[in-house]
C-alpha cells in the first residue's frame, strides 16, 4: 500500500468522524515528530499499539476492500488478565467498503455501529483445528444482537443500524461491509486485549505487504512506533 494512500485515508477518516460527530482524542492528531518528541511519555501507548492503522488487505483497491482503524485504548496482549484487560477501537469505513473474512483465536468483541450508515456482518462457524479451521458452509450461526439471540444460515448476514451492536466470539468467522447506499460508517469495537499480529486468522489467507514510501508520512501508524 502506498504511503500517499495511507495519508489520504487517515485525513478522510478524521473528516468522516467530524461529519458524524464522533470525537477523537488529542493524540489522533499528533504528527510523527510529535510522537518522537513525546517518546518518554508514550512508552505504554506504543507498547499496546494505540493510534492509527490503515490497510487494503493487499487488495490494491482500498476504496472497496480496506479499513482505517484507530485504537483508543488497549491492554498488553501477553498480560490479558492484569491491568487494562480490554480494548476499544474505531473502524472507519467508506460506503461500499469491505473488511475481509477472519476470526480471532483469543479475542471476543462487541461490534457497535457508532454513526453513519448500515454495517452488514456476514457470518460463518469454523471447523475444528484438525480440519484446518475451514469455513463451515452448512451450520447455522448463533449470535447475539444487543443481547438478543439471532440465528442466521452459514454465510448469511445481519444488518446493524446506528446504535446497535453484535457480539462476536472467538473462532467465529465474520466479514464487515458498509452498505453502499447508506453511506460512510464509523464502527466501534469493544473487546478483550487486541493483538493484531497474532490473533487474526483470515480466510483466505492475506499476506500483508510493506508500505511503498512514495511520500513522507503525515501520521504515525500504530505498527510503526519502533521504526
Amino acid at each position: 500500500m502506498k504511503r500517499s494512500v495511507i495519508n489520504q485515508s487517515i485525513s478522510w477518516a478524521i473528516d468522516c468522524c467530524k461529519r458524524k460527530h464522533v470525537q477523537l482524542p488529542d493524540f489522533a492528531y499528533w504528527t510523527p515528530q510529535e510522537w518522537e518528541d513525546r517518546k518518554d511519555q508514550t512508552e505504554f501507548m506504543r507498547k499496546v499499539a494505540m493510534g492509527w492503522d490503515v490497510t487494503d488487505y493487499n487488495s490494491n483497491d482500498f476504496d472497496h476492500i480496506g479499513c482505517v482503524l484507530f485504537t483508543l485504548r488497549n491492554g498488553e496482549p501477553f498480560k490479558p488478565d492484569t491491568g487494562r484487560v480490554y480494548c476499544e477501537k474505531f473502524l472507519i469505513m467508506k460506503a461500499g467498503q469491505l473488511l475481509p473474512c477472519h476470526f480471532h483465536y483469543f479475542k471476543s468483541e462487541d461490534i457497535i455501529n457508532r454513526a453513519g450508515g448500515t454495517l452488514r456482518v456476514y457470518l460463518w462457524n469454523s471447523t475444528p483445528e484438525f480440519d484446518g479451521y475451514q469455513k463451515d458452509l452448512k451450520g447455522d450461526v448463533h449470535v447475539r444482537i444487543d443481547g438478543i439471540p439471532v440465528t442466521v444460515p452459514a454465510g448469511g448476514y445481519v444488518d446493524i443500524k446506528p446504535g446497535n451492536s453484535i457480539y462476536i466470539t472467538p473462532f467465529l468467522y465474520h466479514s464487515f461491509k458498509a452498505v453502499e447506499e447508506d453511506g460512510d460508517l464509523v464502527v466501534g469495537e469493544v473487546s478483550r486485549c487486541n493483538d493484531d499480529r497474532n490473533d487474526n486468522h483470515f480466510n483466505p489467507y492475506i499476506d500483508f505487504q510493506k508500505i511503498e514510501e512514495d511520500e513522507a508520512p503525515k501520521y504515525q501508524l500504530c505498527g510503526g512506533y519502533d521504526q
